[in-house]
């Protein structure tokens, strides 16, 4: 298994994976997921190219060619903002779960998170009824900083999201 950014070159097998993770778990794709799947196959392309101008990295593992889990970091572009990345878009096909896909792609998150000077900390958004998805982060020292109701309509009903953040580095200035 290798991590790596997920580039232009593998649109078609990303845009499978996002089209999966949609049919999958409705209830846990959020906004930018939705942005992918609304691109087509043949946008999503573009999407991955222009991704790091807008300050997103998409992690992926592979097994040569083959995409089989994927997880996306983004940062505001404006400096006010600049100190937190928002982890999203984690999937993982069901046939590699279990094997430290998860695990491997948050490692190479966060390292690349702390190797980055500006970023603090890495905040993200899980349903409440996602249990598994509570306790994997938990286990990286995600703490659960808030809860919003009904943050999500999907598959027919309200979800709420509880809002978990990883300290990555103390703040130089917290005023």
């Amino acid at each position: 298994m290798i991590i790596r950014n997920v580039v232009a070159n593998d649109a078609a097998n990303y845009f499978k994976l996002r089209v999966q993770s949609e049919e999958e778990f409705p209830q846990f794709v959020g906004l930018s997921v939705e942005r992918e799947l609304a691109a087509g196959r043949e946008g999503v392309s573009s999407l991955l190219s222009g991704y790091s101008a807008e300050g997103t990295i998409v992690f992926g593992a592979f097994e040569g060619e083959q995409l089989f889990g994927a997880l996306a970091l983004s940062r505001k572009p404006s400096a006010k903002y600049r100190h937190k990345a928002f982890l999203w878009g984690m999937y993982i096909f069901p046939e590699y779960r279990g094997a430290g896909v998860a695990q491997a792609l948050m490692q190479a998150a966060i390292a690349w998170a702390e190797e980055q000077p500006e970023i603090i900390a890495i905040t993200l958004q899980v349903t409440l009824s996602n249990i598994r998805g509570q306790q994997f982060y938990k286990r990286f020292g995600f703490t659960i900083f808030g809860t919003e109701r009904r943050s999500l309509f999907a598959a027919g009903r309200f979800y709420d999201a509880l809002y978990m953040e990883l300290e990555v580095k103390a703040p130089q200035h917290d005023h």
